[in-house]
Order: structure tokens, then C-alpha cells, then sequence
């Protein structure tokens, strides 16, 4: 017999439709009051244990929210599926994910910056550390994937080449899939060094512009001194087409609706409207060394108000709208076995804020694995179906119990744990389908 997803979302949007979610599956879908209309009915006879006799419209309809995962059998426990699913993600090794940070040298004096004047480079003994580590498990890999992180991984281009090339030739030696993206600030992303990386198999590239120029400026100044803005827009016009480009903006408290327009009228005034996608960071004082922009960062629930109006600042523009409250088996690379952040001393970490400090390392590259070293075991240990609150939110799918880090280093509460989709669901979804109406409206004017 059917019954209804605990993951369910439906919520009022016009007066010509309801938005129907489900955290499980992912589906979005629109329905008319009148198919919200037999959805309730249907709903009243679900709960009444009635397993046939619906009426043709009842019908049709049960057919489409079984096929969104809306409804399902009523002996299909959810709870134990998801972490079902979690467990498998967590436990299995094949595929290895690695974010390498070849230097944590940087060109940039960001004010929040928690890698301070960092310096060092990759050996070449570790280098050929890297590939080893990558050859001793590569039979029994599908998939490598790889994100080039610092500091600012350009400044090491030569070891971006170096280690992709090995990669790649270990992947057509032992056939497994090779994928790589990049996290830039964006400024040493020339036309030569973007081709180069096509070459290399970067697909995506994320890069930071924290306001528009006379903000950006301040906030990610070149150690130099001089502006980034600029150069910045100018690489990015060359990426696109070429790469996947995702524009990060950090958010703290010092950003408005105002501060974003502007920075959007900018990246319209450059070609890039519905080129690039924007997401919005919470900044956060993650480490000890962020506590000097501790008072200028927000808390989760307000972080998640101005989030959902910068968002429907972008769908007012005509922005792309990308974020999507997508489920997944596990929050973070913390909570996978076969995932580590390599700083360029080959130390090993569980999460990217921990990188370049030592106390944090679980251990080095060239070394045997020590999966019971407490800085593993501190965020891996972490497994949501042990919280109440959790196993009780109908918004776990897409959470799986927030940031590891953020429970067991920082000490928040559970309300800060929570993603921001716990305070902006509504809101989110509501701009989320006006995006999507927007994009098919497009579409159909361009073909016609």
C-alpha cells in the first residue's frame, strides 16, 4: 500500500500553482490547485488505508508521485534507506577524491584570509609521493577526481602539469575515470594557462569576487597592492565556453542588496550574466587564526535571510539561479574514507580549513593510513543517524547532519549546525521555479 514521502514539502506559491519538493528524491514540480485539489484528496484515502479504487484523475496522479518519490510503498523504511546509502558512500573506495594544495603561497592579502603569508612548494620527492600513492590503489579505482586548492594553486602551475600528467597516464593505464576542477582567485587565469589546463582535463573552475570592484579591491587586494578586479573579468571572459565558472562570493556582514546589485550590474556589464554561476559563502570564523572577523560574520539563520534575497536579486536581473536543494549521501568529504585535503608537505587532512596546520594532520601521504588517528576519526566519526534532531527532520537528505567541523571543533548549537536550507526552504523554492519559468521562456523565445 502507498503512503506519503516524510520528506514532502508543498507549499502555496500563486494563485496558478503549488510547489511540490521532495528532499529525498530531489523532484520539484508545480501543481495546479487543481492537482493540489486531488492531491489532497488522494492523501485523505492514503491515510485511510485505501489501496485502490481511486478515481482516474487520483490515479493518474499517484502514478506521478510515486515516479517523484512523493509517495512509496508503505513497508519501504526511508530512514534506513538514506542510511543505507550513507553507509555505502562513506565506506567505499572506489573512487578517491584528493584536493591537492601544491603551494599555500598566494598572490592576494585577502583581510580574512586564514592561511596568513604562507609559503612552500611540493618536493619533487613528493610529487613522486603523489603518483605512488595514486598508483598502489589505482586497480581497484573507477574514478579519480582531483581539486587544485592553496593558497593559490597557479603560483605551481608547473606541479598542477607535473601531477596531471601522471594522472592521467595511471588512469588510461588502469582505466579509471580522471576528472579535475580548480579553486582560483582568478587573477593569474590567462588565456595560455587556461588552454593548459583544458589540456590537463580541468573542467570547472570556481573563483572569488567578493563585491563589486571598489569592494573587491579592498577585501582581495594583490599583496602588491594593486587591484584585481579588472584582471579578474577579463580571464573570466576567456574561461567561459572553455570551462564550467563558478563566481563565490564570501558574505559577511558588511554586504547588502545594494552591494550585491552592483556587483551584478558589473558582471552584466561584462558579458557575463548567464555565463557564469554565483553562489554566496557564509564566511565564517572557522579556525582560531579567523577570530580577528568573528563580529563581522553572520550566524547560520541570519546568514540564510540574506542569502535568499541575494538570490532573488539574481533571478530579478536575470541571473542564472544554480543552488539547488540537492540530496546527498554524505555532507562533506569528512565523512568519506577515501577523501583528503594534501597540503605541500603531503600532511593529510579531513577538512579544507584544517590545511597547512600540522596539529590537524592525520598523517603524511607517504605513510601507511592510521584510520583509528584521532584527527581522522574526530569528523569521521561524526554519523547523523545518531542525532534525534536529525533522524527527525524531513530535510536530512539534503543536510545529512551539517558540517562535521562545525559540530565537533566549534561546539555550535544545533541550529547552527543546520544548512541554511532549514530557515530558507520556502523562499529558495519560490525563486528556484520562477528561475526555471524564466529559462524556458528564454529558450522558447530564442527558437522562435
Amino acid at each position: 500500500m502507498p503512503k506519503q514521502s516524510f520528506y514532502n514539502h508543498f507549499q502555496k506559491w500563486t494563485d496558478d500553482y503549488y510547489i511540490a519538493y521532495n528532499a529525498c528524491s530531489g523532484a520539484v514540480a508545480l501543481m495546479t490547485p487543481e492537482h493540489y485539489a486531488t492531491y489532497e484528496a488522494l492523501v485523505v484515502k492514503l491515510n485511510a488505508g485505501q489501496k485502490d479504487g481511486f478515481n482516474e484523475k487520483e490515479a493518474e496522479l499517484l502514478k506521478q508521485l510515486e515516479y517523484g518519490g512523493f509517495v512509496c510503498p508503505d513497508t519501504h523504511s526511508e530512514l534506513q534507506d538514506l542510511q543505507f546509502k550513507h553507509n555505502i558512500a562513506r565506506y567505499s573506495c572506489s573512487n578517491l577524491s584528493l584536493v591537492i594544495a601544491p603551494t599555500m603561497a598566494c598572490n592576494m592579502a585577502c583581510e580574512y584570509c586564514y592561511e596568513s603569508n604562507k609559503t612552500g612548494r611540493m618536493s619533487k620527492e613528493l610529487i613522486d609521493a603523489m603518483a605512488d600513492y595514486v598508483e598502489v590503489r589505482a586497480q581497484g579505482l573507477t574514478s579519480l577526481d582531483i581539486t587544485w586548492y592553496g593558497g593559490e594553486p597557479l603560483l605551481a602551475m608547473d606541479m598542477i602539469e607535473e601531477l596531471s600528467g601522471r594522472f592521467i597516464s595511471l588512469s588510461e593505464k588502469y582505466h579509471y575515470e580522471y576528472g579535475a576542477s580548480i579553486v582560483t582567485n582568478g587573477y593569474l587565469l590567462t588565456p595560455e594557462v587556461v588552454d593548459r589546463l583544458c589540456e590537463l582535463r580541468v573542467k570547472a573552475c570556481q573563483v572569488t569576487l567578493d563585491g563589486p570592484a571598489s569592494v573587491h579591491n579592498k577585501k582581495r587586494p594583490l599583496k602588491n597592492g594593486k587591484d584585481s578586479f579588472a584582471t579578474i573579468i577579463r580571464n573570466l571572459n576567456y574561461v567561459l565556453g572553455k570551462m564550467a565558472v563558478s563566481v563565490r562570493v564570501n558574505v559577511d556582514q558588511s554586504f547588502s542588496v545594494e552591494t550585491i546589485g552592483q556587483l551584478l550590474d558589473e558582471l552584466e556589464q561584462a558579458g557575463l550574466r548567464e555565463k557564469v554561476s554565483i553562489n554566496f559563502g557564509h564566511l565564517e570564523p572557522a579556525t582560531q587564526v579567523c577570530s580577528n572577523i568573528s563580529e563581522s560574520c553572520f550566524e547560520t539563520l541570519a546568514f540564510s535571510k540574506v542569502e535568499s534575497d541575494f538570490f532573488k536579486l539574481l533571478l530579478e536581473k536575470g541571473f542564472r539561479i544554480d543552488k539547488l536543494p540537492a540530496p546527498s549521501a554524505v555532507c562533506c568529504m569528512s565523512q568519506i574514507v577515501n577523501s583528503f585535503v594534501v597540503d605541500p608537505q603531503g600532511e593529510l587532512y579531513r577538512c579544507w580549513n584544517y590545511v597547512g596546520d600540522v596539529s590537524h594532520s592525520m598523517g603524511n601521504i607517504a605513510d601507511v593510513h592510521n584510520y583509528q588517528h584521532p584527527n581522522f576519526l574526530k569528523l569521521f566519526s561524526v554519523d547523523p543517524f545518531e542525532y534525534e534532531t536529525c533522524r527527525e527532520c524531513n530535510l536530512l537528505p539534503i543536510c545529512m547532519g551539517g558540517c562535521p567541523d562545525r559540530r565537533v571543533s566549534r561546539g555550535l548549537s544545533s541550529e547552527q549546525v543546520c544548512e541554511t536550507w532549514k530557515y530558507n526552504l520556502e523562499p529558495m523554492l519560490e525563486i528556484i521555479a520562477a528561475s526555471r519559468q524564466q529559462e524556458a521562456r528564454r529558450r522558447a523565445k530564442e527558437q522562435s
